[in-house]
């Protein structure tokens, strides 16, 4: 009898506990909506990201002492991102950036491509993203709380190239049965471990937000977790890592495959089996779908033309828009981001814990990716 009341005691106070968080998660969801829609925000859409843009040209390195490199998926054919062009063939996540560490001495720099990423702009210099202080450029990911490692900017020196070993042998660092996101979760505390050597116990709770993630959602709040550490800097000693909306590329999906041709550069997702035909009328540079892009191009590429200071791309003008316009919509779609980030924060005490109620009230992507 006793048993049996202690056990309606638990599951009393456990209905109490899933109630309370329920209402507190549904009340998080609607203040989110009025907070993206407040004429209070309106204000944010319209601030300007600052370009990133060197313009000392006199210590630029020159293009042909730069490598670009993409390494492909064992297995797929280079058709299979004929439009965003490939050129090298190796395997994948951690051994990818060992690739790059052997390339890297037989050049000045290399710039690492992902083979989905492919140039909408070509009146823009990589050298322009390139400053003497940093040996290694990252770039935040837009649509979520990530720093991307689908591309990089790095210098021969010792210290990158001793960085990219000590990453491509990070993947026995993985935690078992997790969603950690492979090299891309994993870069996360491995820079924290390099750049924040002191900051031990910031770095054993994220380290356990990572080790107990199980989806998607858990893997944006530990990257939170990191990214915290972090701050608002994008300059750490020899790294730097460019906030969003200031890197060289982006996903192109977040403005439904527009750019600006005073600020874009680069966009990303352009794998073929996800191309669609280009819709009638007008485009609007509003997130669209993130597993389907259009063709900004009109025709097919002549390689016989292309060489150093070729602009004379045949760009579709419907893809073009002004720079007001391209950056309202990825305001508008930071702020989604830096919501979901006060959401994905809420959830790392339940995450840490490693605590059931936690998977019953993990909040949706879907705030990351609706249109």
């Amino acid at each position: 009898m006793m048993i049996s009341q202690k056990r309606l005691l638990i599951v009393a106070l456990s209905t109490i506990s899933f109630l309370l968080l329920l209402y507190s998660f549904l009340s998080f969801r609607y203040s989110s909506t009025k907070i993206l829609n407040s004429p209070d925000s309106e204000y944010l859409y319209n601030i300007p990201y600052p370009v990133i843009r060197n313009s000392s040209s006199k210590n630029w390195i020159a293009s042909e002492n730069i490598a670009i490199l993409i390494v492909l998926t064992e297995g797929l054919e280079r058709d299979f991102y004929r439009i965003a062009i490939g050129e090298s063939l190796c395997l994948k996540f951690f051994r990818r950036h060992c690739v790059v560490s052997k390339i890297l001495p037989k050049f000045e720099a290399v710039l690492f491509l992902d083979a989905d990423i492919g140039v909408v702009n070509p009146n823009r210099k990589i050298q322009e993203y390139m400053d003497p202080q940093f040996d290694i450029t990252f770039y935040s990911r837009h649509f979520s709380p990530e720093i991307a490692t689908g591309s990089y900017l790095v210098k021969n020196t010792p210290y990158s190239i001793q960085l990219l070993k000590d990453f491509s042998e990070y993947e026995r660092n993985l935690p078992k049965d997790s969603t950690h996101g492979t090299d891309n979760g994993a870069i996360h505390l491995f820079l924290a471990e390099k750049l924040f050597p002191h900051h031990s116990i910031e770095l054993e709770l994220c380290r356990r937000a990572w080790k107990n993630s199980r989806s998607i959602i858990d893997l944006f709040a530990y990257t939170s977790c990191v990214r915290s550490m972090f701050g608002a800097n994008s300059d750490f000693g020899k790294v730097r890592i460019l906030q969003k909306c200031t890197g060289y590329v982006r996903d192109g999906w977040l403005t439904n495959g527009m750019f600006s041709p005073e600020r874009d550069f680069m966009v990303h997702g352009w794998k073929m089996n996800q191309l669609a035909t280009l819709p009638p009328g007008r485009l609007l540079p509003v997130p669209k779908f993130i597993d389907k892009w259009y063709n900004p191009f009109n025709g097919e590429f002549d390689m016989q033309k292309c060489g150093l200071g070729n602009t004379t791309w045949n760009v579709n003008q419907k893809f073009v828009g002004t720079r007001a316009n391209i950056e309202y919509s990825l305001r508008q779609y930071e702020m989604r981001t830096s919501i979901s980030k006060l959401e994905f924060m809420g959830t790392l005490h339940y995450l840490v814990k490693k605590n059931w109620i936690r998977r019953l009230l993990q909040p949706t992507h879907a705030i990351l990716l609706d249109a």
